[in-house]
């Protein structure tokens, strides 16, 4: 299987529920959701984990556009 194919036939994995806003909010203001929960109680560590996934992407998909050279 060529890179090319590989690339583009690669399952982009779709996030699970709502997305995060692009400014979080601190610990102990209210919860984006709506929830009316301190945030550090509701989507703190969701939100913590899908950044983290979104980092990882971000660096494999820089990895596959850069040249290699060695």
């Amino acid at each position: 299987m060529s890179l090319l194919s590989r690339l583009f036939n690669k399952k982009i994995e779709e996030p699970k529920g709502e997305i995060p806003p692009e400014v979080l909010p601190l610990r102990n203001d209210p919860c984006w959701c709506g929830s009316g929960m301190k945030y550090k109680k509701c989507h703190q560590e969701e939100d913590r984990q899908f950044l983290a996934r979104k980092r990882e992407r971000d660096i494999e998909a820089q990895k596959a556009c850069s040249p290699v050279f060695g």
